[in-house]
């Protein structure tokens, strides 16, 4: 049986190398590609990332909507209500949190599930490997996401001017141009198995999220990575990053605003990490339900 999983390729999905290994091991075929490439050649179950998805390419498929985010920007709301009008109704739905099943209130029937961010467990290295960095920022750069304001506390006349610092993800050539400082490199986007030998170049990992809706409500890939790896997080203060310390702990330096903290501020407070047990891939994919989903999906196809 194989499960196609479907995306447009316009935002960082990292969880699907995750998910493909996953489902392999459990005897499933797995692949990777576009709507116009399913079309081409069907799979037994699609698994698609939202988006739009107005029409059925394969009547017979198992259909699985998952919803990573609400959307964002002026018109959020209204692009919200429009996926829930004019995309078609999967069998099944999975949504990145509460917050982001409230938004979208679908009011069908439908068997659904939670299936929040995931990190990828490492191997922590022997001994202490060589910082290379001061600080490390892992994710998008998008304009939405505010990275000037950041950025500029490395640049001339900052709070931590000639810092080091490294910005894993996608390349936006505007940025490199704006801050072509030799000690602020820009790294485009790794595999995810290569993410974490980055960050342990590091010494602190910074995880600013604009304080307003959709981000301050939705999990934070970049501080599950840090704190897999071991780094010490900076971080902007906001709704669930604060709910997330209540539930599974840590101690994370919380910016004053968005301003600029000091070296001496960051490099004299004490850290700790967080419990990670439940925000594993497997965890995840048994609590949401989508795993008896399709075990009973694959008895019924056998029974035909």
């Amino acid at each position: 049986m194989t499960i196609a999983f479907v995306h447009a390729s316009t935002a960082i999905l990292p969880e699907i190398a995750a998910y493909r290994q996953y489902f392999t091991n459990l005897g499933y075929q797995t692949r990777e590609c576009s709507l116009a490439e399913l079309s081409k050649n069907p799979a037994d179950i699609e698994w698609h990332f939202m988006g739009i998805h107005t029409r059925r390419t394969n009547p017979s498929a198992l259909l699985i909507h998952e919803y990573a985010s609400r959307s964002a920007g002026r018109f959020g709301r209204l692009k919200d209500q429009l996926k829930k009008w004019i995309n078609i109704r999967p069998d099944f739905r999975l949504f990145l949190n509460e917050y982001t099943r409230a938004g979208l209130n679908f009011t069908d029937q439908l068997p659904w599930g939670i299936r929040t961010t995931i990190y990828f467990p490492v191997d922590q290295p022997s001994g202490n490997p060589e910082k290379i960095y001061d600080f490390v920022y892992a994710g998008t750069t998008e304009a939405s996401r505010q990275p000037e304001k950041w950025l500029s506390w490395f640049a001339p006349g900052g709070k931590l001017e000639g810092r080091s610092l490294l910005v894993l993800g996608p390349l936006r050539k505007q940025l490199v141009k704006k801050f072509p400082y030799q000690w602020i490199h820009f790294q485009d986007t790794v595999p995810p198995t290569a993410v974490d030998s980055y960050l342990q170049q590091a010494r602190f990992g910074l995880n600013f999220q604009p304080d307003t809706a959709p981000f301050n409500q939705q999990p934070s890939a970049k501080l599950l990575a840090y704190a897999a790896a071991k780094l010490p997080v900076i971080s902007t203060d906001y709704a669930w990053v604060r709910e997330f310390q209540r539930n599974y702990g840590g101690t994370y330096f919380f910016l004053n605003g968005e301003k600029a903290p000091t070296w001496e501020a960051l490099t004299s407070f004490s850290y700790h990490f967080p419990d990670l047990s439940k925000w594993t891939l497997d965890y995840q994919l048994k609590n949401s339900g989508i795993l008896a989903f399709l075990e009973k999906y694959k008895r019924q196809s056998a029974s035909v």
